[in-house]
């Protein structure tokens, strides 16, 4: 692949390079991190004309790519798991402009460059994640409780593949959105705007059952930014010298105070990630309708579930962990896959599988990534 060095200065092989580049956080699942592979090179592309020469190079030489932001993923969609993948790094292909009700992104720009006031949901790892890299393999945040998730509030993207650019709006966004880079190279996506937020304010609240948190929580729909209901092991673990119930509520509401940041991060963002790096326990995570949600009540394991909203409608996107049955009264959202088949419901998936089949059907496109 030394001949990419010919077209991009920033072209780099040196193993610890690649050692960095072949990870991203889903180093916490075992089963993730044991199939990556080295990729072949690294490739910093810092605007779109570096987008059109790697993909005259792609035609010309068959190679397979990664399109990566910060590495924050925590589902191994940035592990190369193909021989001789090249990873192109997108972290410098940036720029934003606001205009009406929209903001038009270039996939490199960060969160904290655009600024959270105004999005309609943000990654728990906003403080690091490019905008293109969560349009691509996030789901939910801050914000989702209100908006809907990433797919409900992105309006039109422009993306490369093998056949030609496309501009994809409504529904049809839905060929790239959480694709995890299986499609193409995205290369520009326009976004909805909300209501400038104040701040965010944490609040905390604990009853004895269940039935009281949700009951409690079910009356903040609509208001608050985020809610997760935890059990006493998990909120206990995040927060060890607080004060908790059997059930406890964690929730952010639009506040004149400013942005809690370190808050939002300590306990929210990083619950699940932080218990799970802590305890070393098997996880995974069931997607449950609000009216089953009442049958998970223990405290024989750690459960954080986080209430959320996608195409209208509102659920509880739940991590169980060191649980020793995990109850199936909802649609399971696997973190021990790279395989997007096992995340993306039915409907959204079927705009990526006829997108792939159409633009990309020898997989040089994060190859491995998607049944197709």
């Amino acid at each position: 692949m030394e001949f990419l060095s010919k077209y991009f200065k920033e072209f780099y092989t040196s193993r610890d390079i690649l050692e960095k580049y072949s990870i991203d956080y889903a180093y916490l699942s075992p089963i993730l991190s044991s199939k990556r592979k080295l990729p072949k090179a690294v490739v910093k592309i810092k605007n779109e004309e570096d987008v059109k020469k790697i993909i005259e190079l792609m035609k010309e030489y068959h190679f397979p790519i990664i399109v990566r932001g910060n590495g924050t993923n925590t589902l191994g969609a940035t592990i190369p798991i193909k021989e001789d993948t090249i990873v192109l790094d997108i972290t410098s292909f940036k720029g934003f402009e606001r205009k009406g009700e929209s903001i038009t992104v270039f996939p490199g720009t960060e969160f904290n460059e655009v600024g959270i006031n105004d999005l309609p949901l943000i990654p728990t790892s906003f403080y690091m994640a490019t905008i293109g890299g969560f349009v691509e393999g996030g789901s939910l945040g801050f914000g989702s409780l209100k908006n809907g998730a990433v797919w409900d509030n992105v309006l039109e993207v422009e993306v490369y593949t093998l056949k030609g650019k496309y501009t994809l709006n409504g529904s049809d966004v839905y060929s790239v959105v959480q694709s995890a880079g299986t499609t193409g190279i995205l290369t520009k996506v326009k976004i909805k705007l909300v209501r400038k937020r104040e701040g965010i304010e944490i609040l905390k609240k604990s009853f004895n059952s269940l039935s009281e948190a949700l009951d409690f929580s079910l009356d903040l729909l609509g208001e608050a930014e985020f809610i997760s209901i935890r059990n006493y092991p998990m909120a206990k673990e995040i927060e060890p010298e607080t004060t908790w119930g059997k059930w406890n509520v964690i929730y952010g509401i639009d506040s004149e105070k400013g942005f809690q940041l370190r808050d939002i991060v300590t306990t929210f963002a990083g619950a699940y990630f932080t218990v799970v790096s802590k305890t070393k326990l098997p996880y995974n995570s069931v997607d449950i309708p609000l009216e089953n949600l009442n049958k998970i009540d223990t405290q024989e394991c750690y459960i954080d579930a986080e209430l959320s909203k996608s195409s209208g409608q509102y659920f509880s996107h739940t991590y169980f962990i060191g649980c020793s049955n995990i109850p199936m009264i909802g649609k399971q959202f696997n973190l021990h896959t790279y395989k997007i088949n096992d995340r993306v419901e039915e409907k959204r998936l079927k705009y990526i599988l006829d997108f792939k089949r159409k633009v990309d059907p020898d997989d040089l496109f994060n190859p491995g990534k998607v049944d197709f």
